[in-house]
């Protein structure tokens, strides 16, 4: 068998399951960027840039690829129930015709309904494939719809739910269906008019291709096509970034959001086109491979998504990252040349048995840094002035997302430690976050940073973020350090001079099992409820040790918290949800001023590992203060520091690191020599002179005149890569 006559699994569009899977139930508001030059008359097109036409037989190729893939089997149960309930006139009584919610829409379910009956009807497998009284039913609920022609305030349901929605079914009937039906239904694909640009063009151009197959028409189905191939690629705009996250509405990270449905439709085309003439470019299918495997997929832990990269669907009940499985199996039903990769992580994302990712990437173009080791995963986020924190709270969802990029800092070893917490979550104890606690969330969540000097610096297995932070009142410096059993996580100079108390959060999270508690070498369990802590050193909880490598004053609470999911999404109903949370914060008081905090995060031990990484930390902080934020880890020979502003760091009594410019520095030591990465936060080119005090080789490695000094000039990349990670090769002399 040929690659290209492979039918892969595929988004079934007429499901409930896979319009949540295909990212149809996003229910977005308006792109906030200007439409792409493109026009909805194919005869505009510039033929230059089309290339070849498609020929019949591809489209026949296609069309039996998707009509396939659309076939999934439905159970006759399913499929009576919904016969029985339909009244005379087409309608179902369960579904809220005269709703005007813009989010969640539940006329939509009827398309959903009509989708699955139709399936029961075609599918080869169906014990009810051809009964006449199902396709009465489903030609009764179709013109029900096509009668009625439902709309929402909501321009998204108009032009894009809706007729991804009923392109399945007319497709599916396409024979059978009557002039006027056929007709009726095209008028409403028709709607999708290609434009706009990142996922809400993927979709209206593969609803454009999709009513091309209807229509026959070979030419539309190859602009659109075509058009989508010339979406897939690297952008300062919307869509695919160069670091390979990914953007919509705006500089706002979504790659678990418009994203994850970018990469779930743009793969199940690839496979669908593969061997035609219209199948996407070599560069097409490596830029969308790496969107997956080194974007996406970096920013999750097997099947559970990180939640800083969801945008305001974070306030969506049960959000996951098997979208990835879906999108890796499509993507290995076209040649890539990372067929290994791919399997790998089709394995992790649907929790099957699979090689770990492990390393650490930073993500410049949208200000987070994330950590894989084999048995966790951490990460840091945060915003600037070049990044929006998160989304506008489109349709009444994301209502108290305003801290979701200050910093935050979120740890998973199985996954499970924040599903679906969200609606009894404490919105001013966000992990890693160091937030004023006024009580209030008020105005729109999304704002951009104040400050510029926000980035991270990572040679592939280290990293190390920093942080700028100012909102409002509150100013402070933060800093996180990734190794391979801990992570270290730093503040200095905090100050707020308003009157409501500042905390920094360690975490957040759902409660599993004990927690216990070390402080003046006496260890304790603690039962349920809230607790304030004079100096612990340390707390443990799931697994995950917290030591403590300052005096703090603490607080922490594990115990049962109420709330729902209407606080924060409008979609859902207002009835009172319950979990059992865990929350760990360190208390800066009211007013302060030039406050730190300084913690290890211990994942994957027990109690005693906490006692002897209290007793004999592995990385000793080399300073904190509104300059310079800088620790060495003894046992890798490894040095993390960040320089707010040029000056020198004393690694240990005979190796001194010194810089002329603001930058962040990974200094790792090895028998013959050293390996220094360095990175720009103000993602501007930057030309770097570091000095170190011993004698060194290399690239641009400069020995100063009658001392033991190397000078070593390092240029730091500009455009798009501005505020990527350069690394030197040094060896001793």
């Amino acid at each position: 068998m040929s690659r290209s006559e492979i039918t892969r699994p595929r988004i079934v569009f007429g499901t409930a399951a896979g319009l949540a899977l295909a990212g149809l139930a996003l229910v977005l508001g308006p792109a906030s960027a200007a439409a792409a030059d493109d026009t909805p008359d194919r005869r505009q097109h510039d033929s230059a840039e089309k290339g070849g036409s498609s020929t019949v037989s591809d489209l026949e190729t296609i069309k039996a690829r998707i009509l396939a893939s659309l076939l999934e089997p439905v159970t006759a149960a399913t499929a009576e129930g919904l016969i029985e309930t339909l009244r005379p006139d087409g309608s179902w009584p369960n579904v809220d015709y005269q709703s005007a919610r813009r989010s969640a829409w539940p006329p939509y379910r009827h398309l959903a309904n009509v989708g699955v009956l139709t399936r029961a009807y075609k599918s080869p497998d169906s014990s009810l494939r051809d009964d006449p009284r199902l396709r009465g039913a489903v030609l009764a609920a179709l013109d029900y719809w096509l009668k009625h022609d439902f709309r929402n305030s909501n321009w998204w349901w108009n032009e894009i739910g809706v007729p991804k929605g009923l392109a399945p079914t007319l497709l599916l009937l396409k024979d059978e269906l009557t002039p006027a039906q056929r007709n009726r239904g095209l008028e409403i694909l028709r709607r999708a008019k290609i434009g706009m640009t990142g996922q809400n063009l993927v979709w209206v151009t593969e609803i454009t291709a999709l009513r091309g197959i209807l229509e026959e028409d070979a030419d539309l189905v190859d602009l659109a096509y075509r058009r989508i191939a010339k979406e897939i690629r690297v952008s300062t705009g919307e869509g695919i970034q160069a670091d390979f996250s990914f953007h919509q509405h705006g500089p706002c990270l979504y790659n678990h959001g418009y994203g994850a449905a970018f990469a779930a439709d743009c793969s199940q085309i690839a496979a669908e086109v593969a061997g035609t003439q219209l199948a996407f470019p070599a560069e097409k299918i490596a830029t969308l491979s790496s969107l997956i495997l080194d974007g996406s997929q970096w920013m999750a832990r097997g099947s559970a998504s990180d939640f800083g990269a969801e945008g305001r669907e974070i306030t969506r009940s049960g959000q996951t990252a098997k979208y990835l499985a879906t999108a890796a199996e499509n993507m290995l039903a076209v040649p890539t040349g990372r067929e290994s990769e791919f399997r790998a992580l089709v394995g992790r994302a649907s929790g099957r048995p699979a090689p770990p990712l492990q390393g650490n990437r930073h993500f410049w173009r949208s200000d987070m840094m994330t950590h894989h080791r084999a048995g966790y995963y951490a990460s840091a986020r945060m915003f600037s002035r070049r990044i929006a924190n998160t989304d506008q709270p489109c349709n009444s969802e994301g209502l108290k997302s305003h801290h979701l990029a200050d910093g935050c800092s979120m740890v998973m070893r199985t996954g499970r430690e924040y599903a679906d917490v969200f609606p009894v979550w404490d919105w001013q104890k966000i992990p890693g976050t160091t937030i004023e606690q006024s009580g209030q969330l008020n105005g729109s969540p999304r704002r951009q940073g104040q400050r510029s000097f926000v980035g991270g610096v990572s040679d592939g297995t280290y990293g190390m973020a920093a942080f700028d932070f100012a909102r409002d009142a509150l100013s402070a410096r933060k800093s996180w350090f990734f190794f391979d059993d801990e992570y270290v996580c730093l503040g200095a100079a905090v100050a707020c001079d308003s009157r409501n108390p500042v905390v920094t959060t360690l975490n957040q999270c759902r409660l599993e099992g004990d927690v216990v508690v070390a402080s003046g070498g006496q260890q304790q369990t603690l039962g349920q409820g809230s607790h304030d802590l004079e100096d612990p050193g340390w707390v443990w909880h799931d697994r995950i040790a917290y030591v403590l490598l300052q005096p703090s004053r603490v607080g922490l609470s594990n115990d049962r918290r109420r709330g729902s999911w209407w606080a924060i999404n409008h979609r859902y109903s207002e009835d009172e949800v319950a979990r059992d949370v865990f929350s760990l914060w360190i208390d800066h008081g009211r007013r302060p001023q030039d406050a730190g905090y300084a913690y290890l995060v211990l994942p994957g031990v027990d109690p005693s590992a906490a006692v002897v990484c209290a007793e004999r930390p592995p990385v000793v902080i080399l300073r904190n203060d509104a300059t310079v934020q800088a620790v060495r880890h003894e046992k890798l020979a490894l040095a993390a520091m960040a320089f707010y502003v040029a000056g020198r760091v004393t690694v240990r009594p005979d190796l001194e690191v010194g810089v002329d410019t603001p930058c962040l520095v990974l200094l790792h030591e090895s028998g013959d020599g050293l390996a220094i990465s360095l990175a720009n936060p103000e993602n501007k080119g930057a030309s770097v002179c570091v000095e170190i005090n011993r004698k060194l080789r290399g690239e641009q490695a400069q020995l100063l005149a009658g001392e033991d000094r190397t000078r070593i000039t390092l240029e730091l990349p500009d455009g798009l890569n501005a505020g990527s990670s350069v690394t030197r090769l040094l060896r001793w002399l």
